[in-house]
């Protein structure tokens, strides 16, 4: 489970993906770009960014015949 923190609303909001976008619950700030956390341990996780639409890609078929 991963934690970011909303420095405009100061509240915390939980995903358990690291994909995609990540909105405040709260306030509906953009959290996308803030440093991920565990949740549990409140440790910072790095996590290498990989854009979804690339890692979709690799599953994808491009031309089927």
């Amino acid at each position: 489970m991963y934690q970011k923190h909303c420095d405009q609303c100061h509240r915390s909001s939980f995903s358990s993906s690291e994909l995609g976008g990540w909105l405040c619950p709260v306030c509906g700030k953009d959290l996308t770009k803030y440093p991920f956390f565990d949740a549990m341990t409140l440790e910072r996780i790095h996590i290498k960014a990989i854009p979804y639409h690339k890692k979709i890609e690799k599953y994808t078929f491009k031309h089927i015949r």
